[in-house]
Protein backbone atom coordinates (compact mmCIF):
# COMPACT_ATOMS: atom_id res chain seq x y z
CA UNK A 1 0.00 0.00 0.00
CA UNK A 2 1.20 3.43 -0.89
CA UNK A 3 2.33 6.27 1.44
CA UNK A 4 -0.24 8.36 0.52
CA UNK A 5 -2.99 5.59 1.21
CA UNK A 6 -1.16 5.05 4.76
CA UNK A 7 -1.59 9.35 5.83
CA UNK A 8 -4.90 9.34 4.05
CA UNK A 9 -6.10 6.12 6.72
CA UNK A 10 -4.83 7.84 9.95
CA UNK A 11 -6.47 11.05 8.69
CA UNK A 12 -9.97 11.86 10.59
CA UNK A 13 -12.70 12.81 8.65
CA UNK A 14 -14.38 14.89 10.98
CA UNK A 15 -11.09 16.78 11.42
CA UNK A 16 -11.32 16.83 7.65
CA UNK A 17 -14.55 18.51 7.63
CA UNK A 18 -13.81 21.10 10.24
CA UNK A 19 -11.02 22.42 8.35
CA UNK A 20 -8.42 21.04 10.75
CA UNK A 21 -5.94 20.13 7.57
CA UNK A 22 -4.34 22.39 4.86
CA UNK A 23 -4.25 21.85 0.82
CA UNK A 24 -1.25 19.66 1.77
CA UNK A 25 -3.04 17.74 4.18
CA UNK A 26 -0.84 18.47 6.76
CA UNK A 27 -2.34 19.77 10.38
CA UNK A 28 -3.23 23.40 10.73
CA UNK A 29 -2.18 23.47 14.49
CA UNK A 30 0.55 21.92 15.60
CA UNK A 31 1.20 19.11 18.62
CA UNK A 32 3.05 21.67 21.09
CA UNK A 33 0.39 23.81 20.51
CA UNK A 34 -2.26 21.28 20.73
CA UNK A 35 -0.58 20.63 23.99
CA UNK A 36 -0.57 24.31 25.52
CA UNK A 37 -4.15 24.68 24.65
CA UNK A 38 -4.64 21.24 26.68
CA UNK A 39 -2.53 22.42 29.25
CA UNK A 40 -4.39 25.78 29.84
CA UNK A 41 -7.44 24.35 29.92
CA UNK A 42 -6.96 21.44 32.26
CA UNK A 43 -5.21 24.30 34.38
CA UNK A 44 -8.33 26.48 34.31
CA UNK A 45 -10.66 23.12 35.33
CA UNK A 46 -8.89 23.10 38.17
CA UNK A 47 -8.89 26.55 39.70
CA UNK A 48 -12.52 26.43 39.81
CA UNK A 49 -12.13 23.40 42.20
CA UNK A 50 -9.87 25.31 44.29
CA UNK A 51 -11.98 28.07 44.66
CA UNK A 52 -14.87 26.04 45.56
CA UNK A 53 -12.68 24.26 48.29
CA UNK A 54 -11.82 27.37 49.53
CA UNK A 55 -15.61 28.41 49.93
CA UNK A 56 -16.71 25.38 51.23
CA UNK A 57 -14.10 26.05 54.17
CA UNK A 58 -15.21 29.35 54.45
CA UNK A 59 -18.87 27.75 54.63
CA UNK A 60 -17.79 25.33 56.87
CA UNK A 61 -16.21 28.35 59.79
CA UNK A 62 -19.10 29.70 59.43
CA UNK A 63 -21.41 27.11 60.19
CA UNK A 64 -18.97 26.30 62.97
CA UNK A 65 -18.95 30.12 64.38
CA UNK A 66 -23.14 30.22 64.09
CA UNK A 67 -22.93 26.80 66.43
CA UNK A 68 -21.23 28.19 69.30
CA UNK A 69 -22.96 31.48 68.75
CA UNK A 70 -26.23 29.27 69.52
CA UNK A 71 -24.87 27.61 72.13
CA UNK A 72 -23.49 30.75 73.99
CA UNK A 73 -27.26 32.34 73.58
CA UNK A 74 -28.66 28.85 74.74
CA UNK A 75 -26.11 29.08 77.84
CA UNK A 76 -26.69 32.99 78.60
CA UNK A 77 -30.84 32.04 78.53
CA UNK A 78 -30.26 29.00 80.92
CA UNK A 79 -28.13 30.93 83.30
CA UNK A 80 -30.89 34.02 83.43
CA UNK A 81 -33.55 31.11 84.06
CA UNK A 82 -31.99 29.43 86.91
CA UNK A 83 -31.13 33.32 88.26
CA UNK A 84 -34.82 34.44 87.97
CA UNK A 85 -36.39 31.28 89.59
CA UNK A 86 -34.33 31.09 92.36
CA UNK A 87 -34.85 34.81 92.76
CA UNK A 88 -38.70 34.28 92.65
CA UNK A 89 -38.09 31.55 95.17
CA UNK A 90 -36.60 33.84 97.65
CA UNK A 91 -40.16 35.94 97.45
CA UNK A 92 -38.33 38.36 95.92
CA UNK A 93 -40.19 40.71 93.12
CA UNK A 94 -37.85 42.46 91.36
CA UNK A 95 -34.72 39.95 88.95
CA UNK A 96 -31.70 39.77 89.82
CA UNK A 97 -30.13 40.38 86.60
CA UNK A 98 -30.00 43.87 85.09
CA UNK A 99 -29.64 44.56 81.21
CA UNK A 100 -27.46 47.25 82.23
CA UNK A 101 -23.92 47.08 84.04
CA UNK A 102 -24.12 50.11 87.01
CA UNK A 103 -20.23 51.05 88.62
CA UNK A 104 -20.60 51.66 92.17
CA UNK A 105 -18.57 54.51 93.69
CA UNK A 106 -15.64 53.34 95.16
CA UNK A 107 -16.44 55.53 98.51
CA UNK A 108 -19.47 54.01 98.72
CA UNK A 109 -17.86 50.54 98.58
CA UNK A 110 -15.47 51.54 100.86
CA UNK A 111 -17.88 53.23 103.51
CA UNK A 112 -19.78 49.99 103.00
CA UNK A 113 -16.65 47.25 104.05
CA UNK A 114 -15.97 49.89 106.82
CA UNK A 115 -19.20 49.50 107.93
CA UNK A 116 -19.62 45.90 107.91
CA UNK A 117 -16.27 45.91 109.56
CA UNK A 118 -17.39 47.77 112.43
CA UNK A 119 -20.16 45.40 112.85
CA UNK A 120 -17.83 42.20 113.03
CA UNK A 121 -15.95 43.84 115.75
CA UNK A 122 -19.14 44.86 117.81
CA UNK A 123 -20.15 41.27 117.18
CA UNK A 124 -16.64 39.87 118.17
CA UNK A 125 -16.65 42.19 121.37
CA UNK A 126 -20.17 40.94 122.57
CA UNK A 127 -19.45 37.32 121.86
CA UNK A 128 -15.93 37.91 124.38
CA UNK A 129 -18.17 39.37 127.29
CA UNK A 130 -20.74 36.21 126.63
CA UNK A 131 -18.12 33.83 126.98
CA UNK A 132 -16.45 36.09 130.51
CA UNK A 133 -20.19 35.63 131.42
CA UNK A 134 -20.01 32.15 131.36
CA UNK A 135 -16.57 32.01 133.30
CA UNK A 136 -16.05 32.02 136.97
CA UNK A 137 -15.08 35.25 138.15
CA UNK A 138 -11.80 34.59 139.76
CA UNK A 139 -10.87 33.15 136.35
CA UNK A 140 -10.63 36.33 135.03
CA UNK A 141 -9.03 38.41 137.88
CA UNK A 142 -5.42 38.12 138.73
CA UNK A 143 -4.36 35.76 141.35
CA UNK A 144 -1.87 37.28 143.66
CA UNK A 145 -1.41 33.66 145.39
CA UNK A 146 -0.23 31.61 142.77
CA UNK A 147 3.47 29.75 142.85
CA UNK A 148 4.34 30.53 139.09
CA UNK A 149 3.86 34.69 140.13
CA UNK A 150 6.38 34.32 142.98
CA UNK A 151 3.95 33.57 146.14
CA UNK A 152 5.25 30.68 148.65
CA UNK A 153 4.03 28.88 151.46
CA UNK A 154 5.50 29.24 154.87
CA UNK A 155 5.48 26.24 156.36
CA UNK A 156 6.73 26.86 159.57
CA UNK A 157 3.90 28.82 159.99
CA UNK A 158 1.09 26.72 158.51
CA UNK A 159 -0.62 23.92 160.04
CA UNK A 160 0.85 20.31 159.29
CA UNK A 161 -0.09 17.70 157.02
CA UNK A 162 -2.27 14.82 157.79
CA UNK A 163 -0.57 11.50 157.96
CA UNK A 164 -2.72 8.93 156.51
CA UNK A 165 -2.24 5.29 159.05
CA UNK A 166 -2.94 3.32 156.14
CA UNK A 167 0.01 1.37 154.80
CA UNK A 168 0.70 2.59 151.05
CA UNK A 169 3.34 -0.22 150.23
CA UNK A 170 5.26 -2.73 151.81
CA UNK A 171 9.24 -3.40 151.85
CA UNK A 172 10.76 -6.68 153.36
CA UNK A 173 7.31 -7.01 155.36
CA UNK A 174 7.67 -3.31 156.35
CA UNK A 175 4.87 -0.71 155.45
CA UNK A 176 5.54 2.18 154.49
CA UNK A 177 3.35 5.18 154.24
CA UNK A 178 2.46 7.47 151.27
CA UNK A 179 4.39 10.64 152.13
CA UNK A 180 1.32 13.88 152.52
CA UNK A 181 0.77 16.26 149.48
CA UNK A 182 2.66 19.64 150.50
CA UNK A 183 0.29 22.63 150.71
CA UNK A 184 1.83 24.14 147.82
CA UNK A 185 -0.36 22.39 145.61
CA UNK A 186 -2.77 25.06 146.66
CA UNK A 187 -1.44 27.51 145.08
CA UNK A 188 0.19 26.06 141.92
CA UNK A 189 -3.48 26.67 140.20
CA UNK A 190 -4.15 23.51 139.03
CA UNK A 191 -7.24 22.88 136.62
CA UNK A 192 -9.46 21.61 136.93
CA UNK A 193 -9.74 20.22 140.08
CA UNK A 194 -9.06 16.31 140.81
CA UNK A 195 -10.04 14.49 143.26
CA UNK A 196 -6.96 13.80 145.14
CA UNK A 197 -5.05 16.53 144.62
CA UNK A 198 -5.42 18.32 147.55
CA UNK A 199 -3.67 19.23 150.59
CA UNK A 200 -5.04 18.34 153.97
CA UNK A 201 -4.69 18.88 157.66
CA UNK A 202 -5.74 16.77 160.52
CA UNK A 203 -9.58 17.91 161.81
CA UNK A 204 -11.40 20.22 161.17
CA UNK A 205 -9.33 23.10 162.02
CA UNK A 206 -6.02 24.49 160.38
CA UNK A 207 -4.97 26.84 158.46
CA UNK A 208 -1.87 27.90 155.50
CA UNK A 209 0.30 30.98 155.64
CA UNK A 210 0.92 32.71 152.58
CA UNK A 211 3.73 34.79 150.85
CA UNK A 212 2.20 37.20 148.08
CA UNK A 213 3.64 37.43 144.96
CA UNK A 214 3.59 41.61 145.63
CA UNK A 215 1.79 43.88 148.00
CA UNK A 216 -1.93 43.96 147.11
CA UNK A 217 -4.98 45.56 148.05
CA UNK A 218 -7.34 42.92 148.21
CA UNK A 219 -10.39 42.74 147.28
CA UNK A 220 -11.52 39.26 146.59
CA UNK A 221 -10.44 35.65 147.78
CA UNK A 222 -11.84 32.21 146.07
CA UNK A 223 -11.96 29.27 147.67
CA UNK A 224 -11.97 25.97 145.24
CA UNK A 225 -12.95 22.54 146.18
CA UNK A 226 -14.34 19.27 143.87
CA UNK A 227 -17.78 18.92 143.57
CA UNK A 228 -19.72 16.33 144.70
CA UNK A 229 -20.28 15.14 141.21
CA UNK A 230 -16.81 13.84 140.57
CA UNK A 231 -16.24 12.75 144.27
CA UNK A 232 -15.70 9.14 144.36
CA UNK A 233 -18.33 8.99 147.58
CA UNK A 234 -21.59 11.46 146.01
CA UNK A 235 -20.12 13.78 149.11
CA UNK A 236 -17.50 16.30 150.02
CA UNK A 237 -17.45 16.32 153.71
CA UNK A 238 -13.79 16.86 153.82
CA UNK A 239 -14.25 20.62 152.17
CA UNK A 240 -14.38 23.91 154.54
CA UNK A 241 -17.25 25.32 155.71
CA UNK A 242 -16.98 28.17 157.54
CA UNK A 243 -13.35 30.04 157.11
CA UNK A 244 -11.54 33.72 157.78
CA UNK A 245 -8.72 35.30 155.82
CA UNK A 246 -6.22 37.66 157.65
CA UNK A 247 -3.78 40.10 155.84
CA UNK A 248 -0.23 41.43 157.17
CA UNK A 249 2.12 43.99 155.76
CA UNK A 250 5.03 42.24 157.41
CA UNK A 251 5.40 38.81 158.91
CA UNK A 252 5.71 39.13 162.50
CA UNK A 253 2.89 42.44 162.45
CA UNK A 254 -0.85 41.89 164.14
CA UNK A 255 -3.23 39.73 162.20
CA UNK A 256 -5.77 42.46 160.09
CA UNK A 257 -8.91 40.49 159.85
CA UNK A 258 -10.51 40.49 156.16
CA UNK A 259 -13.59 38.69 156.42
CA UNK A 260 -15.18 35.31 157.08
CA UNK A 261 -17.12 33.37 154.73
CA UNK A 262 -19.11 30.47 154.09
CA UNK A 263 -18.39 27.93 151.17
CA UNK A 264 -21.10 25.74 150.31
CA UNK A 265 -20.99 22.71 149.54
CA UNK A 266 -23.86 22.61 146.69
CA UNK A 267 -22.75 25.61 145.27
CA UNK A 268 -19.84 25.65 142.19
CA UNK A 269 -16.57 24.25 142.80
CA UNK A 270 -14.93 27.40 142.47
CA UNK A 271 -16.57 30.29 144.73
CA UNK A 272 -15.04 33.78 144.67
CA UNK A 273 -15.90 35.82 148.38
CA UNK A 274 -16.02 40.23 148.20
CA UNK A 275 -13.81 41.62 150.71
CA UNK A 276 -13.84 45.66 151.91
CA UNK A 277 -11.40 47.93 150.58
CA UNK A 278 -7.89 48.34 152.72
CA UNK A 279 -5.92 51.39 152.19
CA UNK A 280 -2.67 48.87 152.96
CA UNK A 281 -0.94 46.55 150.66
CA UNK A 282 -0.47 43.32 152.42
CA UNK A 283 2.51 41.05 151.72
CA UNK A 284 1.08 37.67 153.32
CA UNK A 285 -2.14 36.14 154.24
CA UNK A 286 -3.44 33.66 156.17
CA UNK A 287 -6.18 31.13 155.74
CA UNK A 288 -7.88 29.97 158.78
CA UNK A 289 -10.43 27.06 158.46
CA UNK A 290 -12.83 27.17 161.31
CA UNK A 291 -14.87 23.61 160.25
CA UNK A 292 -15.44 21.58 157.56
CA UNK A 293 -18.88 19.73 156.23
CA UNK A 294 -18.51 16.80 158.63
CA UNK A 295 -15.41 15.03 157.86
CA UNK A 296 -14.38 13.67 161.34
CA UNK A 297 -10.33 12.81 160.51
CA UNK A 298 -9.33 15.58 157.97
CA UNK A 299 -10.22 18.94 155.76
CA UNK A 300 -9.09 19.02 152.32
CA UNK A 301 -7.79 22.36 150.22
CA UNK A 302 -7.82 22.34 146.34
CA UNK A 303 -7.38 25.89 145.63
CA UNK A 304 -6.93 28.88 147.22
CA UNK A 305 -6.73 32.26 144.98
CA UNK A 306 -6.02 36.36 146.27
CA UNK A 307 -7.07 39.20 143.85
CA UNK A 308 -6.95 42.88 144.37
CA UNK A 309 -4.94 45.74 142.70
CA UNK A 310 -0.97 46.34 143.07
CA UNK A 311 -0.43 48.73 146.65
CA UNK A 312 2.70 50.10 145.01
CA UNK A 313 4.18 49.22 141.04
CA UNK A 314 6.97 50.51 142.10
CA UNK A 315 7.33 47.78 145.44
CA UNK A 316 8.09 44.57 144.40
CA UNK A 317 9.07 41.65 146.85
CA UNK A 318 12.08 39.76 146.19
CA UNK A 319 10.05 36.72 145.33
CA UNK A 320 7.77 37.98 141.96
CA UNK A 321 8.98 37.09 139.16
CA UNK A 322 5.53 37.87 136.90
CA UNK A 323 5.34 40.39 134.62
CA UNK A 324 2.62 43.78 134.67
Amino acid sequence: MSSSIKTMSRRSHRLENSGYYDENMEPIISYKETLHRIFKRRRNRRQPKRREAIINKSDNNRGFTTYNLILSLLYCGLVYMILNHNFVDHGLTESPVSPTITIEDPTAIYTNIEKRLRHLQDEVLRFKEEMNSLLPVADVMPNFALESLGSRVVFSRSSEAYQTQEAHLTFLGIPLRKPPVSPRVVIQGHSPLLPGRCWAFAGGQGHLFITLSDPVTISHVTLGHISKDISPTGAITSAPKEFSVYGMKNVNDEETHLGTFFYDQDGDPVQTFKIPNHKNGFNFVKLQVNNNWGHPDYTCLYNFRVHGKLANRGERSPQGCGEY
